[in-house]
Order: C-alpha cells, then sequence, then structure tokens
C-alpha cells in the first residue's frame, strides 16, 4: 500500500513493488493529510444522511416501502437488492477513467452528485399517475443508473481513501469517522420515519416520501461541496493497468484472489435476504416507519459506541481476527426477525443491538484488508475486480432471492415450535449460509 498519507516523501522499496528500483514518490504534506482527513469525517457526516434515506449503498427501509407504494411484488423486491451489481461493475469504469484522467476528484465529485441528484426524479413517480403503471418500471431504470453513477463515484474514493488515510491508522480513523456518520443517521432516519407515519396516518404517504428525498438531495449538495475541498493525494502515474487487464491483473495476486472469492460468498449469503428484512417488517410484524427506523437508531447508538472499539482491536489484532469473529457473531441476528411477531418484538430489538456490534468489525475490517491487498500497481483495477465480484454475489442473492420468495409464497415449515412461512425461510437460509462462508473465511484467509 501507499502510505501517501505520512509526512514527507515516502520511498517505495523492492519488495512492495518487485523488480523495480525504489524510487521517491511525490506526497501530501502532513497538515494536508490532517485537513483531508478532517474534511472526509465532516463530508461523511453529509453522505450518510443521504444514504440512511435513499439507500444509495445497500438499501434502507424507506427504499423498501417506497418500492411497495410504487406496487413492487416479491420479485422486484429481489432485483431491488440485486442492482447494487450495476455499481459494482461500473467500478471497472471507473479503474479505466482513474488511468485515463490521472485523478479521483472529479470521478467523485460528479459520480456521486449524479447519481444522488437522480431521486430528484425518482420522487415525483407516485405522482405522475398518467404513467399507467410503469412507475416501478422507471424506478429500477432510475435506481440502476443511480447505482451506476454511484459505483464509479465509490471505487475511486476508495482508491483515493487508501492512500489518504495511513495504514496504521485506518481502524482508528475509520472508527472516528464511522461513530461521525452514526450520530447523522440515528438522526436522519428517526426523522424520516416520524414524517413518514405523520403523512402515511393523514393518507398522503406519497408527499412524506417527496420530504424526506428532497432532504437528501440537500444532504448530497452539501456533500459534494465538502468532496471538492478534500486534498487529494497524487496518483502513482506508473502504476497503469491495460484495459484488457483490468479483471485478470489484480486476479494473479493470490492473497486478493482468495480474499475477493471469499467476500462474493459472504455477499450472496447475506444478499439473498436481505431485501426482504423491512418488508417482513412493514408487512408480516405490522412495524411502523418509526418503529423500523428505531430499531435501525438502535443498531447505530451501538455502532457509535462499538466502532472506536473494533477500530483499536482491528489495530491491534489485525482486520482478519476481528472480522472472523464479528462474522460469527451474525450468525443468530436473522433468527430475531424470525422469532418476532406483532405482539412481541423483543427479539427483533435484540438483532438490532447486536447487530451494531458485530456489523461494524465486517463492512471496516473487508475495506481494511481490501486497502492492504490492493496493489499500489493496480489500486484501482483491484478495488473495481474485488467490487464486480462482490456485486456479482449480491445480484445473484437478489434474483435467487426473490425466486425464492415467489415459489414459497404461502408455504408453512413447522420447525420445532415455529411455524415458517414467506420470507422468514429465507431468513434460516441466509443464518445457515453465513455459518459456512464464516467457517470458510477461518480456514483460508
Amino acid at each position: 500500500m501507499n502510505a501517501l498519507a505520512s509526512a514527507g516523501d515516502q520511498t517505495r522499496t523492492s519488495a512492495e513493488d518487485p523488480g523495480r528500483s525504489t524510487e521517491k514518490l511525490v506526497t501530501l504534506s502532513p497538515t494536508e493529510v490532517r485537513r483531508g482527513l478532517r474534511i472526509s469525517t465532516i463530508e461523511g457526516a453529509f453522505a450518510t444522511i443521504n444514504i440512511s434515506i435513499t439507500g444509495a449503498v445497500g438499501g434502507s427501509v424507506f427504499l423498501t416501502g417506497f418500492a411497495l407504494l410504487l406496487g413492487a411484488n416479491s420479485f422486484q423486491l429481489g432485483l431491488l437488492g440485486a442492482l447494487p451489481f450495476i455499481g459494482q461493475l461500473c467500478g471497472f469504469l471507473a479503474a479505466y477513467l482513474e488511468e485515463r484522467i490521472g485523478r479521483r476528484r472529479p470521478l467523485v465529485l460528479f459520480g456521486a452528485l449524479g447519481g444522488r441528484l437522480l431521486w430528484a426524479l425518482l420522487l415525483t413517480l407516485p405522482f405522475l399517475t398518467f404513467l399507467d403503471g410503469w412507475q416501478m418500471t422507471i424506478f429500477m431504470i432510475g435506481l440502476a443508473l443511480s447505482y451506476g453513477l454511484n459505483g464509479i463515484a465509490g471505487n475511486a474514493w476508495l482508491s483515493w481513501m487508501s492512500d489518504l488515510v495511513p495504514p496504521r491508522q485506518r481502524g482508528s480513523y475509520f472508527g472516528i469517522r464511522n461513530t461521525v456518520a452514526g450520530v447523522l443517521t440515528m438522526a436522519a432516519t428517526y426523522a424520516a420515519g416520524y414524517t413518514l407515519d405523520s403523512f402515511r396516518d393523514s393518507g398522503e404517504e406519497a408527499i412524506g416520501y417527496a420530504i424526506i428525498f428532497t432532504v437528501a438531495l440537500v444532504a448530497a449538495l452539501g456533500s459534494a461541496a465538502l468532496i471538492a475541498r478534500q486534498p487529494e493525494p497524487p496518483m502513482d502515474k506508473k502504476a497503469r493497468v491495460r484495459p484488457a487487464a483490468m479483471f485478470s491483473a489484480p486476479m494473479r495476486n493470490s492473497r486478493f484472489r482468495s480474499f475477493a472469492m471469499l467476500s462474493t460468498g459472504w455477499a450472496l449469503v447475506t444478499g439473498v435476504a436481505a431485501p426482504f428484512f423491512n418488508a417482513y417488517g412493514l408487512n408480516a410484524l405490522q412495524l411502523s416507519f418509526a418503529t423500523l427506523a428505531l430499531t435501525a437508531i438502535v443498531t447505530s447508538a451501538v455502532s457509535l459506541v462499538f466502532q472506536p472499539l473494533i477500530g483499536r482491536l482491528q489495530d491491534r489484532f489485525g482486520d482478519r481476527q476481528v472480522l472472523l469473529w464479528c462474522m460469527l457473531g451474525t450468525l443468530p441476528l436473522p433468527w430475531g426477525w424470525v422469532l418476532s411477531t406483532p405482539d412481541n418484538i423483543i427479539p427483533l430489538w435484540l438483532t438490532a443491538i447486536f447487530s451494531g456490534v458485530f456489523w461494524p468489525g465486517i463492512t471496516q475490517g473487508q475495506v481494511n484488508i481490501l486497502m492492504d491487498r490492493a496493489s499500489s500497481e493496480s489500486r484501482g483495477a483491484s478495488i473495481a475486480a474485488y467490487s464486480a465480484l462482490t456485486g456479482l454475489g449480491t445480484l445473484v442473492a437478489g434474483v435467487l432471492g426473490g425466486v425464492i420468495a415467489t415459489f414459497i409464497a404461502g408455504t408453512q415449515l413447522t420447525l420445532g415450535p415455529l411455524q415458517l412461512n414467506d420470507f422468514a425461510l429465507l431468513f434460516v437460509l441466509t443464518s445457515l449460509g453465513r455459518a459456512v462462508v464464516a467457517l470458510l473465511h477461518w480456514r483460508s484467509l
């Protein structure tokens, strides 16, 4: 990894770059690095408001609810969970553009802004009654385009941050950054949920969505203004990868390849049920948006406490160990949904609490390991290859989940004292799949 965030010029050793003589790399000054990290922390707060409302990364209860408002069925909900693959596949385009442009700021700035501003169109769909049932199709197309643009931005941003954040500080820095973002996530999620419930009770749910998505658009503008001011470390001009080798070059690195394949498996087993949790809460458990928002807030609040601790544990014991234990910790979490009823959602609250304990170690652990194993000679391409593979897992999972959900509609399965039906069967499936992939991580990572 390039240690571009450390003071002065850094010397690349032959161990980091086999077959090449040691050479000097121009870096940012320590003052610029500190300023860049401060700006990125504040930018993350704005970005998370947009993400928590629109589900621009991994979905949200509001994204699911909006799709249901537009008439989504079970298969379409599965496709909704598969669409992030579009963004992850666009990582290759981002890597190519990085090589051609030699800078990442334009890709991050215009990609994220374009992807997020598309919601100015999408939020109007419930009011366009003349479309006569085409709203859901247009929504899927627009959302796919949004994911694509955000995917370009996300790939370039990760490459940018890989060079900006000192390797030995990644755990603690992202722990702090994610904590700040978590505070805003809680506030935005609860406010959006309360707003939606208020308008839904008065029969004007579409107006409620228009309001919260407008807030997300304003947050996107604030994020863009900060990205424009954040210092960008210069790219290694010799780190060029031919377009034809965008995928093959990173995959020749065995350490990167094994990690990418394991992460793809994880994306598959978690993604098969992910699009259906919120729909299950709204329909089967008869929960309000505010209640679902509160469960997300509980998760964020617990994350707020545990993220700095997770960061310190990563810096002390290594990302691999923390990642493995956190994966094991998520195995029982889907059962909180299975065991809950409209009259008793205590198991769901426990799921919300322990999600805040374990998921930060997984999400940030995967990013940290990716930063470590993505070669400086092909960083953009490595990140793109990783995104494409894990995105493929998400795509297959979403489509498979949608097919299974459609096929098992109305089916009941007795498991001891439990009566499992519809989406609950998917939750059992994802729990079992997590156990298998966690074991593979333990043996192979």
